[in-house]
């Protein structure tokens, strides 16, 4: 898959809340996770993977995720959130997030791998054709 800015092909603007700054007064280190849990979430909708755990029990599970911080951000602030797919293998998927201040400014990049997992067996699975397909489909929108 692409490794270049082009693959981040969901976003989301957020703002950032005077409580999740820390006793040094800029954003919380574990707040950069919320914010690309929140993205993921969307992600995962927009492939079909909510829809496929409610109504199959198929879904994901968290397997590991990093962030390096570029650079504090401070309150007030608007930031732009984006994930999108750099890898997929059998039974997991990778995702790359970047998170931008108001001037595309690079505050945060990080990544994911998300395992599909049966919740009902309780144990990993392939990724299903649809999902696969989905995950072609938006990434090359």
């Amino acid at each position: 898959m692409n490794t270049g800015s082009a693959h981040l092909v969901v976003g989301l603007e957020l703002p950032v809340a005077w409580g999740e700054q820390d006793a040094f007064g800029h954003l919380n280190n574990v707040v950069y996770f919320r914010y690309f849990e929140n993205v993921r979430m969307l992600y995962l909708e927009r492939i079909g993977v909510l829809r496929s755990h409610r109504e199959t029990g198929l879904g994901v599970i968290l397997a590991s995720t990093t962030c390096d911080f570029e650079r504090p951000v401070q309150w007030p602030c608007q930031l732009t959130v984006r994930t999108g797919c750099t890898k997929i293998g059998n039974t997991s998927f990778t995702l790359a997030y970047s998170i931008s201040d108001p001037l595309g400014e690079v505050v945060a990049t990080g990544t994911s791998v998300q395992v599909m997992y049966d919740y009902l067996g309780g144990h990993k699975v392939s990724i299903p054709d649809t999902i696969r397909a989905a995950i072609g489909t938006i990434q090359h929108a």
